[in-house]
């Protein structure tokens, strides 16, 4: 019998238990009364997912989630996306627009009933996903309200995962692990970038991963200075280093590891930058812990580096936060990361994805990476590939 509804409230489940989201929803609702919020305004993915469960590619459409200091959330989502929110989201609030509808005339009707009047509004102003269009309506609609750039409040919260979030993390990392020996055995003279792609992402999807967040990069030869390359048929030919940088996602949650391959025996300057790269890994590692600031691993990295005489051939920070994650990146880039100049202490349940590499121009790049817990002790690296540099005879 064909129905208007889901006959079950969560046909296909959440992610997590009712009391995870509850946790999360308490925590974000204590920083925005800190922020004197009465309301936030949810655009991204990552955030949507994270408060509510609701997972979805349309997510390029426009969507929103209006959250109030008390009381039910509520969307606003296309028509074509109402249903997905009735049965992957823990809140089932929802309010569509359709192809004749303007979604801020909507998006206006539904936070006026929402209580939005002369309090504090936030928005993620760090996200791709609120569009200018929508904020100037809000500020139109609402002159009263006082509207405050609100990246954080939701990110603080999100940068330490919980027991249930390092299951899915550790599962990701398995997963992406599996991509990168997969990809490594794959490599060898004559074989194209997308051939040895095609088997990585397979032999991950078939480990019961999902639709990855970036990648897999696999690039091959002086291609590999050309930072986020993705494969474009070109073949592996002897005395190329291929660059693979492989994430693994499980229940959204993302993992990932960067390794190098040698097509043919390596010249002795591959050699030592390949060691270079791998001993400022290494320190990167170490050097994570409880209490160390996020500028002191980068140090540690970094100078290695630089020791070596490549510094000039590093233009990233050392890591980026690891968790829930979309295309088209598999970091959480505005959560945390490992930088210079940032001053802010690890914490335990940090997740950080640690990139040092190096891009050499017409001649390639060098690079290892590890995903690495900071745990009570010290630090975890959660993905197990050999830390060496890899070669195809």
């Amino acid at each position: 019998m064909l129905v208007k509804t889901w006959k079950t409230e969560n046909p296909f489940g959440l992610p997590f238990e009712t009391a995870e989201y509850e946790r999360r929803l308490k925590a974000v609702r204590a920083n925005m009364r800190a922020a004197k919020l009465d309301h936030m305004l949810v655009t991204g993915p990552h955030n949507i997912y994270y408060l509510t469960g609701h997972r979805t590619t349309g997510y390029y459409v426009y969507q929103i989630l209006i959250l109030p200091i008390e009381g039910e959330p509520v969307f606003v989502t296309s028509k074509l996306e109402h249903t997905h929110v009735q049965a992957m989201s823990r809140f089932k609030k929802c309010v569509y627009y359709t192809m004749r509808d303007d979604p801020l005339d909507v998006t206006m009707r539904v936070a006026e009933e929402a209580g939005i009047g002369s309090g504090g509004v936030g928005y993620e102003d760090r996200a791709w996903f609120m569009q200018p269009r929508i904020l100037d309506g809000f500020r139109a609609k609402f002159s009263k309200a006082k509207f405050v750039p609100s990246t954080g409040v939701i990110e603080t919260v999100r940068a330490i995962k919980s027991d249930a979030e390092l299951v899915y993390t550790r599962k990701a990392a398995e997963i992406a692990s599996i991509g990168v020996r997969t990809a490594v055995a794959a490599c060898r003279e004559g074989r194209t970038e997308n051939e040895v792609a095609g088997l990585t992402y397979h032999a991950m999807l078939t480990a019961g991963g999902e639709h990855t967040s970036g990648g897999p990069y696999v690039i091959t030869g002086p291609r590999g200075a050309s930072a986020h390359m993705l494969p474009e048929r070109a073949v592996m030919e002897k005395g190329h280093n291929v660059y693979l940088e492989i994430g693994g996602i499980y229940n959204r949650y993302a993992a990932s590891c960067m390794r190098m391959v040698s097509i043919g025996q390596p010249s002795a300057e591959t050699k030592k930058i390949a060691e270079v790269m791998v001993n400022a890994l290494t320190a990167i590692v170490s050097a994570i812990k409880p209490g160390a600031t996020s500028e002191s691993a980068d140090t540690a990295g970094r100078s290695v580096i630089e020791k070596a005489g490549l510094g000039d051939f590093f233009h990233h920070r050392v890591g980026y936060s690891m968790g829930c994650s979309f295309p088209p990146g598999w970091g959480e880039g505005t959560v945390a990361d490992i930088a210079q100049g940032n001053t802010k202490p690890l914490e335990p349940g940090m997740v950080f994805h640690c990139v040092p590499c190096i891009l050499i121009p017409d001649w390639g790049c060098m690079g290892f990476s590890e995903t690495v817990l900071v745990t009570k002790t010290g630090s975890e690296a959660l993905t197990d590939c050999p830390r060496e540099l890899a070669i195809s005879l």
